[in-house]
């Protein structure tokens, strides 16, 4: 068996997957491996129990992980509360992304008329994302951890 691979520096020089994927190994921070880009927080170096995947209730799935047993239960207990795939579907990027531009543009304009116009556009956005949630379109599902053959 592999050895326990939880966030992806054994093989692939760090997570891949980071939020589901909306972000990439530049957001891990600087505290999870050491120097030498072998050792540290991140890199675990048991060997993996297993092949364990995240899934869904509406049928999302994470990538295959060797895990250890010590870092299954730990990703069970502290990542698995919730599917970042239901949690941030496409309309729900898009509005994220349109919220954050106009903030990018409220902190560059010195127009203050302009400014409340945009601050009410951001307002808008985020009512939609709201009715987002009200219609289940945004959901809150928790994740199980499963094994895989």
């Amino acid at each position: 068996m592999a050895r326990c691979n939880p966030f992806g520096y054994a093989t692939d020089a760090g997570p891949k997957h980071l939020m589901g994927g909306l972000y990439g190994p530049e957001y891990a921070g600087k505290m999870t491996i050491n120097r030498d880009g072998v050792h540290g927080v991140a890199v675990c170096e048991e060997p993996a129990s297993g092949r364990f995947g995240l899934v869904c209730p509406a049928g999302h799935a994470g990538p295959v992980m060797p895990l250890c047993q010590r870092h299954a239960g730990m990703i069970m207990a502290r990542m698995a509360a919730t599917c970042t795939a239901c949690v941030w579907p496409p309309e729900a990027i898009a509005l994220n992304d349109a919220i954050d531009a106009i903030s990018g543009q409220i902190s560059r304009t010195w127009d203050l008329v302009a400014a409340g116009r945009l601050r009410d556009r951001a307002a808008d956005l985020g009512r939609q994302m709201d009715e987002l949630i009200g219609r289940g379109v945004i959901a809150r599902r928790p994740l199980r951890l499963v094994e895989i053959s």
